[in-house]
């Protein structure tokens, strides 16, 4: 098989894997990433395309992990922003609608991340050198990005309260080992606990209504999903800062009311922010999330120098390949699960969702894992009773990343 086709088939099968990893909460791409590791020795010569494999795996998992997010409220550090108008649009009936445009928004950032590509290396690599700015004044830009949050929001001292409650319950649950099960981030039981159960807790009981199917005008607004990939790739560049953080720095610069906005640059930004990652590895040579660190192991590296050369060139075509799968992926899994969701009772639905979630942080991250469960949820509940923002949550990223880097 020539290796045109064998690109072609690695990255097919890491879109397919991709689509798995994101429509079952908990698992993240890093999972496949360490069993391809393990799995690495047992072949000769299959380097280049595990790590083709993993980088479209990557890329597809923030395509479909909108879709628990949407009908499940089950988070994780990509979609936890997202959660509560996704969940909105459901019971409007319009949950699909929300599938469509996080997955267009997500191809379009893709489009918008390769036309920003050239300028972007010049910027963060030679000849300007931006990133080792940006490295420098991180701890300023995150300490921004915190007072801003908490500034502009209605109840200044309410929110500075649940922002430093999530903060200090960061600093202890993110330092928390996980099950020997299958090696899992305690985020998610902890974003699953701010963001996913409230969400569910609290909703309105009553019938799922009836998810409408038919197409909708509707459109993508330029600002979204540029908003969303500037940030991602800002993020993107710089250690111990995760797309939760690209998320919540996209959400302070961009003030968005509608549901369906949010939606759209918050899958704008998690996708923009894998794909930079990417890039990083290439420009840079740091590996900035679990993916890229596996890549790093799995092949010579070499440095971007003006041209896209090998094997850059062929992480790219994966990513093209992986994009254009996985948004027709994306919306047929959601057309299924929209279609049937409404034929459940709503109290059912809460029961199973909750279920699952509970099932999930046990397997991944065992009874430790439910007690920081247990205690998210009730600084979720606590942040919709004072009437907060819920973004303000995110101080479970941003104080911990603020003490790194101050002290």
């Amino acid at each position: 098989m020539s290796e045109f086709l064998m690109v072609v088939a690695f990255s097919a099968m890491g879109a397919l894997v991709g689509l798995l990893t994101g429509i079952i909460p908990g698992l993240h791409t890093n999972n496949i990433a360490i069993l391809m590791l393990f799995l690495l020795p047992l072949f000769h010569n299959v380097n280049l395309y595990f790590a083709l494999f993993i980088v479209s795996a990557a890329i597809s998992h923030t395509f479909h992990d909108i879709i628990p997010s949407t009908f499940i409220g089950a988070p994780e550090d990509d979609t936890a922003l997202a959660v509560l108008p996704a969940h909105s649009m459901v019971m409007k009936g319009e949950g699909y609608r929300a599938i469509e445009i996080s997955a267009l928004s997500s191809f379009l950032s893709i489009l918008v991340c390769f036309l920003l590509l050239l300028p972007f290396c010049f910027l963060m690599g030679e000849p300007f050198n931006l990133y080792s700015v940006l490295e420098e004044n991180m701890g300023w830009i995150l300490l921004s990005i915190s007072l801003i949050m908490i500034l502009t929001s209605p109840r200044i001292f309410h929110s500075l309260f649940i922002f430093l409650l999530s903060g200090i319950f960061g600093i202890f649950a993110l330092d928390i080992p996980s099950s020997f099960l299958i090696p899992s981030s305690p985020l998610f039981p902890a974003l699953a606990g701010l963001f996913g159960a409230p969400t569910l807790l609290t909703a309105k009981k009553g019938s799922i209504p009836e998810q409408k199917m038919d197409e909708v005008k509707w459109r993508i607004r330029k600002r979204d999903v540029g908003g969303g990939v500037i940030s991602g790739g800002l993020v993107s560049m710089l250690p111990g800062v995760s797309s939760a953080v690209a998320a919540t720095l996209a959400m302070a610069a961009i003030k968005e009311e509608r549901d369906d906005e949010v939606i759209s640059l918050l899958s704008a930004t998690n996708t923009a922010t894998n794909f930079f990652v990417l890039v990083a590895l290439f420009v840079l040579l740091k590996a900035r999330s679990g993916f890229a660190i596996a890549v790093e192991k799995m092949i010579h590296l070499k440095k971007w120098s003006g041209m896209i050369a090998e094997p850059f060139n062929l992480f790219l075509m994966a990513v093209i390949i992986s994009a254009f799968i996985s948004y027709y992926t994306t919306l047929f899994m959601g057309k299924m699960v929209a279609k049937n969701i409404s034929r459940i009772s709503y109290s059912s639905l809460i029961k199973i969702s909750l279920t699952i979630i509970i099932f999930m942080i046990f397997i991944f991250n065992g009874f430790s894992g439910l007690l920081i469960f247990a205690t998210a949820t009730f600084i979720g509940l606590l942040c919709l009773e004072m009437k907060v923002r819920r973004s303000i949550c995110m101080g479970v990223l941003l104080l911990p990343l603020l003490i790194k880097y101050f002290l």
